[in-house]
């Protein structure tokens, strides 16, 4: 569906957007996450042809995106939501029609399909400036797949919700995604909304692709520092590999010796990675057979979304993630005595320069 081969695109500030290669597939659904300022939204742009690059090609379709007898296919096949729904003052009928007329088409049938797609049909002749920030998004996507286009570009397209909000819209983006077998890039800092959509995911750092797969494996094995810290791995320890056999690594870090399933090799300087989901609490010395066990004290508690954070004290400092009823059952607080325990398996080494 779109081909990126040595795409530049440079600012007088001094950043350059600069991505050697990028494939999307047909009906692929692929999310570009990174934070403020990474070109998530300049790489967005030169998908949607609304930016030049100044070297490199890109093909969308198996045409030639830069080529201007190309343009008008291309963008009538392609459907773009921004981060604000940008919605004229007419109906939501009128609104999500907008695609059509500009086309010379009028398709009532269309339309009311694609109300129902996004459940706003008792919405159509409402004045789209009197609806909410979600029923304004569930417009401004009825209107982009009214053409039922072929590749769907979004940018930032929840950013603005409420989490119940957005979770519903998601929620039907994805089916009707799916039930559409259009392609699409997101890109977003919202890592959840983009876990919850996409196929494949992709890191964008100042300007540059550090990482792209399955979704899991990128929140699980980052393959560089930045990725790790960007995708909420907490816990990041300088170290060094003192031995390995059969892939059980030990690594000393911070005075410590931890263990690590991996396949670096003795001598090995390393970041030892650890999400804080993946560490457990307890008063008692008992590990449950995880390898990594040590004493800790309870430096801060605070909340975290539906779960609490607490920040422990090992020798190093860890972040865990527990529940409500965890805190409250073993009292954390700051200054309490605890253990805390996690995999070998959990952990996860990345070499870094000696």
């Amino acid at each position: 569906m779109i081909k990126l081969k040595a795409l530049r695109l440079g600012f007088d500030t001094g950043f350059t957007l600069a991505v050697d290669e990028l494939n999307i597939r047909e009906g692929e659904v692929f999310a570009i996450i990174g934070p403020n300022g990474a070109g998530k939204t300049t790489l967005l742009n030169a998908m949607a042809m609304l930016r030049r690059p100044e070297n490199g090609s890109l093909t969308i379709m198996g045409r030639d995106a830069l080529a201007p007898e190309n343009r008008l296919f291309l963008r009538r096949a392609m459907s773009v939501v921004f981060s604000q729904p940008y919605l004229v003052n007419d109906t939501v009928f009128a609104n999500v029609a907008l695609p059509l007329k500009l086309r010379g088409r009028v398709d009532r049938a269309a339309v009311d399909a694609a109300l129902e797609l996004f459940r706003i049909t008792h919405l159509k002749d409402r004045n789209a400036k009197t609806l909410s920030q979600g029923e304004s998004h569930r417009a401004a996507l009825a209107r982009a797949f009214v053409t039922e286009p072929k590749l769907l570009l979004l940018d930032e397209p929840f950013g603005s919700l409420d989490e119940r909000v957005k979770e519903s819209i998601t929620r039907d983006l994805r089916r009707v995604m799916k039930d559409s077998g259009a392609a699409a890039v997101l890109v977003t800092q919202d890592q959840e909304g983009a876990l919850t959509l996409c196929d494949t995911l992709a890191v964008l750092v100042n300007g540059r692709l550090l990482q792209q797969g399955e979704p899991q494996e990128i929140f699980s094995r980052p393959a560089s520092k930045e990725v790790a810290d960007f995708v909420g791995v907490e816990t990041i320890l300088a170290g060094r590999v003192v031995s390995n056999q059969d892939n059980l690594c030990t690594v000393e870090a911070c005075g410590k010796t931890l263990m690590a399933v991996s396949g670096c090799a003795a001598g090995d300087s390393v970041f030892f990675c650890l999400r804080p989901e993946d560490v457990s609490i307890s008063l008692n010395a008992d590990a449950g057979g995880r390898r990594n066990n040590f004493k800790s004290v309870v430096a801060a508690v605070a909340p975290w979304g539906l779960e609490y954070k607490v920040e422990l004290d090992c020798g190093f400092t860890a972040q865990a993630a527990v529940t409500k009823q965890l805190v409250d059952g073993l009292g954390l607080k700051p200054g309490r005595e605890v253990y805390a325990s996690f995999k070998a398996t959990a952990a996860h080494l990345i070499k870094r320069a000696k």
